[in-house]
């Protein structure tokens, strides 16, 4: 996709609301494209750009799988990669496919490094595996 060639090739852009699923380099020209435009941008993307990682934790299972995970790698690319079947759509660029219930703990987001904690009593929060790693011990419903 020539983004540069994007007015030519959808005329009526302005009247339509763009999603947009890809690599950050798709990504980063369709945002510079629509904010030169003042048009609305939304968008998933296969693969984070990760900044800085923290530490890490240990990732409990429902089924008594534990894992020692580093902050630098995402909780369903470890996890795959340790042999637990995670459920997930991102290959096929099929967004949230990923979310799980987080029951205890945190997991920070490999995007901008925010911290999504539960707090006790309150249950469980969503969560996707494909952005976020551990931040501590956490356990999730799979």
């Amino acid at each position: 996709l020539d983004v540069d060639r994007l007015d030519d090739l959808v005329p009526d852009l302005a009247e339509r609301r763009t999603l947009a699923c890809g690599p950050a380099g798709l990504l980063d020209a369709l945002a510079a494209h629509h904010e030169r435009a003042g048009l609305e941008l939304v968008t998933e993307q296969f693969r984070t750009e990760r900044i800085e990682p923290g530490d890490g934790g240990t990732v409990a299972f429902a089924d008594g799988t534990l894992l020692e995970l580093d902050g630098a790698t995402s909780i369903l690319d470890a996890a795959e990669e340790a042999g637990v079947l995670m459920p997930s759509g991102c290959r096929m660029g099929i967004c949230m496919g990923c979310v799980l219930p987080m029951r205890a703990g945190a997991v920070r987001d490999l995007r901008n490094g925010q911290i999504t904690a539960v707090v006790p009593g309150d249950g469980a929060i969503k969560v996707q595996t494909c952005i976020n790693a551990a931040a501590g011990a956490c356990h999730l419903d799979h």
